[in-house]
């Protein structure tokens, strides 16, 4: 991580959800892309540098949480109406191709110029696996699924070295085909040849986040995460799971530097919330942060997250945005990954 602008790296979910109309209004909890638009350009303008887009592959209990659209197709049309912002759209693991999630990602992170990531999705969800006629599976075969799922992404991401397309009309050459690599993966879940017929993506592979509540998650996370969402902990606590979870990547053979740390922090109102979250960043409880807020009103929640972002960038004195472009993982001092088959720019 070679983050030096002072810019503590700030993440909130997306809120897809209407103000609940009227108990017997025509339309009561619709809400129109125009609305998820411009929360989007809000909480860019506030300074969050990603946005993650919650989805889930059946019906929810209460039509009030569902994440109304399809993350993906959601994350592509916000791409091309922002500038600055990352988008991180929630992938099933345990329902989606790998070949299509890294092609649709991929495409993501062109649409972009760089901004985009991705969640996987591992947690158990029984009506999920009923829309896809399959027994739910155990804790350890979701994750051993979701770390190999991962490496297909990052092998596929890698089919084309950065240098590959030429596109020169002088000599007719489109593209060098040396530099084009099949995968040829066959694992326990999965068997892709590849190559992908896409680019390599801007930032290469576009960061993975992953939420971590349980010692099995933190454990997934240290060997494939480029950032951890943390549930909240106090200071002591939180720097004890963040030097804990690098400990467990260093032993993986990752840097552990290159895995990052974001905390969730309530957007609650209390008064010196941000004074607080600098606290913590600055006892390295924390890499960054996850702002939430408690409010079941999505506008009253949406707007709260925004004042706290807007409090921190003022009071730790780092921009509201990095001057120039920038991709996500520029945003979050990540480096950027080099190709496996050698040549990259």
């Amino acid at each position: 991580m070679t983050r030096s602008d002072g810019r503590i790296p700030l993440f909130t979910r997306l809120i897809t959800a209407a103000r609940p109309a009227g108990a017997h209004a025509r339309g009561s909890g619709d809400v129109s892309f125009a609305q998820v638009r411009r929360r989007a350009r809000e909480a860019e303008a506030a300074g969050i540098d990603a946005l993650l887009l919650a989805d889930r592959h059946a019906a929810a209990p209460d039509p009030a949480d569902d994440p109304h659209f399809e993350a993906g197709t959601l994350a592509a049309a916000l791409a091309v109406s922002t500038t600055s912002v990352g988008f991180v759209p929630s992938v099933c693991t345990e329902h989606t191709f790998p070949y299509h999630a890294a092609r649709a990602l991929a495409t993501l992170d062109h649409l972009g110029a760089g901004r985009g990531g991705w969640q996987p999705l591992v947690h158990a969800d029984p009506d999920a696996a009923a829309n896809y006629h399959r027994e739910p599976s155990t804790a350890p075969e979701r994750h051993a699924r979701a770390t190999e799922f991962a490496e297909v992404l990052t092998g596929l991401w890698d089919s084309f070295d950065d240098d590959a397309f030429l596109r020169d009309r002088a000599s007719g050459a489109y593209f060098v085909p040396e530099r084009l690599h099949a995968l040829d993966h066959a694992g326990e879940y999965y068997d892709v040849a590849g190559p992908l017929n896409i680019a390599r993506p801007p930032q290469a592979h576009p960061p993975l986040v992953q939420r971590a509540t349980d010692p099995g998650e933190l454990a997934l996370a240290a060997r494939i995460a480029d950032v951890v969402l943390l549930p909240a902990h106090s200071a002591g606590e939180a720097k004890a799971v963040r030097d804990d979870l690098r400990e467990q990547a260093r032993r993986a053979g990752r840097n552990p530097g290159e895995v990052l740390v974001l905390l969730d922090w309530p957007a609650d109102g209390a008064t010196g919330a941000a004074d607080r979250l600098l606290s913590v960043y600055e006892a390295e409880g924390a890499d960054g942060f996850t702002l939430y807020a408690p409010s079941p009103d999505p506008d009253t929640a949406h707007d709260a997250v925004l004042s706290l972002a807007a409090e921190v960038r003022r009071t730790s004195g780092g921009p509201a945005t990095p001057p120039g472009p920038a991709t996500l993982r520029d945003r979050l001092g990540l480096t950027r990954p080099a190709g496996r088959h050698g040549a990259t720019v």
